[in-house]
């Protein structure tokens, strides 16, 4: 048992504590216990944290939620990493929001293998099924691990291909990794947990709630050098997980489409606003270089996104003030703090935000 275990199942399930908090609290106690002996009058000089938030941290230790958590942890076995062990993969730890910990099902070596994301629409149309398969297939051979979310579609497509040409596959999931969704993917979990690594930063027995899909996607791009879109609405995850790359600073590829399809509005946006146009493999392998270097952006132009309501609601929060920290704005609106990142992204590659060192933002 991962020596952290007690103290992670703590943090995860305190209300109003995210990767970027924890990280906060660590570095100005030293230690995760030190976090949970401390007063609140401490605890709430960190950023976004308030009394009540303060109150919940220093709750006394859920025990039935821990055994329960061990009990699962045992039946499925599952390793925990935490970013503070070495087997945690280095990428992952240069964004902004990295998870503090990693429950893994299957093969933790993958972590550290190279990496690319795979990502698209749940339903892929007859052309979309045959792509999204070839480039699996042929990265998996060329010996990349294919990173993608198990969802329907094209997700699935990525993983079944991956390990159909004896390559390497990881599923980033947005509830337990005990838990299967969706229902029909059953075997895929089965055959990825043995052959590839089932991975999720929430605890055992979380239900796939849509809050947590936001999150799950910057894992996807947080653990590639570069992720490609295949085909994608114009509002979708698959273009989340695009800005996320753009701002972990990994290279953004996209497969172009049918113009007479919904179903590429979304990459051929991606591709006026500067996402790379890839028609083969050798398209990626190209950009992402021999040495499987980080991308460098710079070629590539700012994504942009239509206003809608929520951005109008944003920058009248953001009105006549220097700068807001994101959490503080997480707060005021309501939000989860990765949903309003998702949607300060958007509204950053449009020119209307401007992104701040520490993650804060000000009105253009």
């Amino acid at each position: 048992m991962n020596k952290y275990f007690k103290n992670i199942i703590r943090i995860l399930n305190i209300p109003g504590v995210g990767p970027r908090k924890t990280l906060d609290l660590y570095h100005k106690f030293g230690s995760l216990e030190n976090i949970f002996s401390a007063n609140p009058q401490e605890l709430m000089q960190i950023p976004g944290i308030k009394g009540k938030t303060a109150r919940a941290i220093l709750a006394p230790l859920d025990e039935e939620l821990l055994r329960g958590q061990t009990k699962l942890v045992e039946k499925f076995g599952i390793e925990l990493i935490t970013i503070w062990d070495e087997a945690y993969p280095p990428m992952l730890k240069e964004i902004y929001h990295p998870p503090v910990a990693l429950f893994c099902r299957g093969n933790i070596q993958l972590l550290k293998e190279k990496c690319i994301g795979i990502v698209g629409t749940r339903t892929p149309t007859a052309y979309g099924k045959e792509v999204a398969a070839n480039f699996a297939y042929k990265l998996a051979e060329r010996g990349y691990t294919l990173v993608s979310g198990a969802a329907k579609g094209v997700d699935s497509i990525v993983h079944r291909n991956s390990l159909r040409a004896a390559g390497n596959t990881i599923a980033v999931l947005g509830n337990g990794v005990d838990r299967v969704y969706p229902a029909e993917n059953r075997q895929l979990y089965k055959d990825i947990a043995g052959e590839g690594l089932l991975v999720s930063e929430f605890l055992m027995g979380t239900k796939p709630d849509a809050s947590n899909f936001p999150r799950r996607n910057r894992i996807i791009s947080g653990l590639s050098g570069g992720t490609l879109v295949i085909e994608a609405a114009e509002q979708s995850g698959s273009l989340i997980t695009a800005y996320f790359a753009l701002d972990q600073n990994r290279e953004v590829f996209a497969v172009p489409g049918m113009i007479t399809s919904r179903q590429s509005r979304g990459t051929h946006h991606l591709i006026r606003q500067g996402a790379k146009l890839v028609e083969s493999v050798d398209d990626i392998l190209e950009e992402l270089g021999d040495k499987y270097r980080l991308g460098n952006s710079a070629g590539q132009q700012e994504l942009s996104i239509a206003a809608d309501p929520k951005e109008a609601k944003l920058l009248e929060q953001l009105s006549n003030v220097e700068a807001v920290y994101i959490d503080d704005l997480a707060s005021s609106t309501g939000q989860t703090t990765f949903a309003l990142l998702g949607t300060l992204l958007h509204m950053e590659m449009k020119g209307l935000v401007q992104q701040l060192p520490g993650k804060y933002f000000k009105r253009r």
